[in-house]
């Protein structure tokens, strides 16, 4: 069974999902957690940080309103990963050959066997064993089959924790058998407040990360403004090609560029941009204020553009990229799709 390390903090450092929070904290300060939890919920939303915190809470040393106090020897170790009492299991396999990390396609039966013996031992140091599943929605029926005895009948001092954003991918007789925790996406307002803590960025650029992260924390962090401006410009000068000039021969030069010399995946990264940017046009278009725009650094920009080009061509290109997107595991032709979209709608 692989542990990785995550960083911990209590429940008062988290941001946003009040409401799991206060749920979770109750419950331990009332000591009536349910020992099989599911976490669902996006992506990025700060489901593992959770699972930690509660970890934390259940083992600190000087909890307090059913919180950790971050501090203590127990609170440390859980945040170094150092603590034998609490265990993440992923699906990530290191390969002893190659010196890397690559992912197996399933959690796989093995794991779990080993991880429903150790729960069924008392803590070593600690008050609860906790048992951390991420990415639950990639168990193999029979890894999960494995594991509902020890869901059903789970020792007094472990705790299950089954994460994912695909709670319905799980067993129904594993939800049946759990608590389920639901997450939701995070305000732009809670990821700017976050960032600031963690980050050095200018405040107009943790504005504009914070509506481009989409309620995810995980995907704020991941986000590399200079590129995405980078990308922004040229989608911007294809979209001003397009409504304003209406210069053809330029938007076949940008569907060969866009459809032939980028790799797929720097294909579907500027997709991506390209979809939320004409979100933003069609959202002026309906007359929604260009303070509420992810883009709405750029927002005189789009207001051209929006201006330029009719609603039903709007919704037309956007239903062609969402085809191609769509398509792009059935290898279509990028180049002939971009064209289509931008020339023919």
């Amino acid at each position: 069974m692989m542990a990785v390390r995550r960083n911990a903090m209590p429940f008062s450092s988290l941001v946003g999902n009040d409401r799991v929070k206060q749920s979770l904290r109750r419950a331990v300060a009332e000591n009536r957690i349910a020992q099989g939890l599911i976490m669902a919920g996006p992506d990025g939303v700060g489901k593992l940080r959770f699972a930690l915190a509660l970890a934390q809470a259940v083992n600190c040393e000087e909890p307090a309103g059913g919180d950790a106090c971050g501090s203590c020897l127990a609170c440390l170790k859980i945040e170094r990963n150092e603590h034998p009492d609490v265990k993440t299991i992923l699906r990530e396999i290191r390969d002893p050959n190659f010196k890397k990390e690559s992912k197996s396609q399933f959690i796989r039966i093995e794991q779990m066997r080993q991880m429903s013996s150790e729960a069924q031992f008392r803590p070593y140091i600690g008050r609860r064993r906790v048992f951390i599943i991420d990415e639950a929605e990639w168990l193999r029926e029979d890894a999960a089959s494995s594991i509902l005895k020890t869901l059903e009948e789970p020792p007094e001092t472990s705790l299950l924790i089954l994460i994912t954003s695909k709670p319905y991918a799980l067993l129904e007789t594993i939800r049946s058998r759990c608590l389920m925790l639901s997450f939701a996406p995070l305000v732009p307002g809670e990821i700017a407040a976050y960032l600031k803590q963690v980050t050095k960025h200018a405040a107009n650029d943790i504005a504009t990360i914070a509506r481009l992260a989409r309620g995810s924390i995980g995907r704020a962090l991941e986000i590399d403004l200079e590129e995405y401006r980078e990308k922004r410009e040229g989608i911007l000068e294809m979209l001003e090609s397009m409504s304003l000039a209406r210069d053809s021969s330029r938007l076949i030069s940008a569907a060969e560029v866009l459809g032939r010399r980028l790799e797929r995946d720097q294909f579907q990264d500027h997709l991506d941009v390209l979809n939320t940017i004409l979100s933003d046009v069609f959202h002026l278009k309906v007359g929604e204020p260009a303070d509420s725009l992810v883009n709405a650094d750029v927002a005189e920009r789009l207001r051209r553009i929006a201006d330029a080009v009719r609603m039903e061509e709007i919704i037309e290109r956007t239903e062609k990229l969402q085809q191609i997107l769509l398509d792009l595991a059935r290898n279509v032709n990028r180049q002939l799709a971009m064209e289509s979209m931008l020339i023919t709608a």
